[in-house]
């Protein structure tokens, strides 16, 4: 993928996550309103407004033939009453001989229920023979989370794309709201 594409890709993708979040909020009629009101009187939650938490799996390295362990530390801070968005800041890295990290800035939506949907560009760290490299990064997650009072865990899948091509991650999302 080449680096014009990559940007554009980045940028429709946040684009798309912030978008479609609002239309949900803001594009319904009066009665719709009134509905979406009763729904969320029937399965309120109110969730927290900071959390951490972290997702651990696997991601094939495709091009060494290999598999990896992946980390991904996550800080979120909701937004408004509900809490449904978030921002934060994300720090990765997969442990590998290459000395791959991340750091990047989160955008977070709730979207249904237990179902959570961030996008997070960032800032690629390599470890070079010469140095470090800097590179821009864009990732998109997907979580389920299953509340356990404070604390909720469920399955995550991640795509990381990157100059040098595309990471994938998938694993188990633990974390605590306070």
């Amino acid at each position: 993928m080449n680096v014009k594409s990559f940007l554009i890709f980045s940028l429709l993708a946040s684009t798309v996550f912030s978008n479609a979040g609002y239309a949900q909020d803001h594009d319904h009629e009066e009665h719709e309103h009134q509905e979406f009101k009763d729904e969320d009187k029937r399965h309120h939650h109110q969730h927290h407004k900071n959390e951490i938490s972290i997702a651990i799996g696997v991601v094939p390295l495709v091009a060494e033939d290999e598999l990896a362990m992946g980390f991904h530390l996550h800080y979120i801070r909701g937004i408004g009453e509900s809490n449904r968005w978030g921002l934060g800041i994300g720090l990765e890295t997969i442990v590998d001989e290459h000395k791959h990290y991340t750091i990047s800035g989160v955008i977070h939506c709730r979207v249904y229920k237990g179902l959570i949907v961030s996008t997070a560009p960032g800032l690629l760290i390599l470890k070079g023979n010469s140095g470090y490299v800097y590179q821009y990064t864009q990732h998109l997650e997907m979580a389920y989370e299953f509340e356990l009072g404070e604390f909720h865990l469920g399955p995550v899948i991640e795509i990381g794309f990157e100059m040098a091509g595309v990471h994938y991650m998938g694993g188990v999302h633990v974390g605590i709201d306070f």
